[in-house]
């Protein structure tokens, strides 16, 4: 029974609210309050987000059943009744909204509320349409950057902006080319904008994506700001950050993988690399707090 509600609410992809706290890492302002405030937001992003994941199996279940993996999921496989789901998500909506009314934030509602309605406007319509159903993906990422800046009162920087939008449409890519050729002949019957896709379209997009997203990261490692808050050295991040979106780009084309929310978790290299990343990155900060 936990497993199925954990399946429920989708708890694997609460790795997506990482980038709440994108902006307190990338702002340098440790302080209580910061990090109280990001860790209320996050939390108050993953009750959010199940809710609304709630909804979209709801709407998705008759085709989820012709996916071989999400046929398993509770709604599709009739474990959980659609009328306790609904209870559910509107529970998790009061609590994520109380949550967020305690930071005292009216941004903050208000980007959660932008969260929601882009969510519900793409299970029910975004979604079948070319493009805009990887857009409407990057977006709700973007939203969440932009909750974790309302939450501790930081502006989102371009080079910020211009990565979480790159990148993550870069994972979307990978996520339809994988269901594409996992599905096959069943693409188009389990989510109709895959009628609309080809691997070779999908694969063209995914290197747009890969080379803008290192080339604004690098821009940003090497911009004078970056370099006063945390010094010259962060530039040994960029071969991390680079092995990573190959090591993905490698999973979708080789590996036959590609579902962000799984791969980013149980590949080792994958790990390792996220590992490696923090790890630089915490030294860097403790280096530039101790000159």
């Amino acid at each position: 029974m936990l497993k199925r509600w954990l399946a429920l609410l989708r708890v694997k992809q609460y790795t997506k609210n990482g980038f709440v706290a994108v902006p307190l890492l990338f702002a340098g302002k440790y302080t209580q309050e910061t990090i109280t405030f990001t860790v209320v937001a996050s939390v108050a992003f993953c009750l959010l987000s199940s809710a609304v994941y709630i909804v979209n199996d709801m709407v998705d279940a008759p085709r989820d059943r012709l996916h071989p993996k999400k046929r398993h999921r509770p709604l599709a496989s009739g474990q959980v009744s659609v009328p306790m789901a609904a209870v559910v998500a509107v529970g998790l909506l009061a609590a994520s909204l109380v949550l967020g009314a305690l930071l005292q934030r009216p941004l903050l509602l208000l980007v959660m509320g932008l969260y929601v309605g882009n969510s519900l406007l793409y299970s029910f319509l975004v979604k079948e349409v070319q493009l805009l159903d990887l857009f409407g993906v990057s977006l709700g990422h973007i939203l969440r950057v932009f909750a974790g800046s309302t939450a501790i009162q930081v502006p989102v920087s371009p080079f910020l902006f211009l990565v979480t939008l790159f990148l993550t449409t870069f994972l979307a890519a990978g996520k339809r080319r994988y269901e594409l050729i996992a599905l096959g002949a069943n693409a188009p019957a389990h989510k109709g904008v895959l009628r609309r896709y080809s691997v070779y379209f999908l694969d063209q997009i995914m290197l747009i994506c890969a080379t803008l997203t290192l080339a604004t990261y690098i821009l940003y490692v090497v911009d004078p700001g970056t370099i006063q808050r945390f010094g010259s050295a962060m530039v040994l991040t960029v071969p991390v950050a680079t092995f990573g979106i190959f090591r993905y780009y490698h999973i979708t084309h080789n590996l036959e993988g590609g579902e962000p929310s799984d791969d980013l978790v149980s590949d080792p290299f994958i790990l390792g690399t996220g590992l490696l990343y923090f790890a630089i990155f915490v030294a860097l900060v403790v280096w530039q707090r101790v000159l």
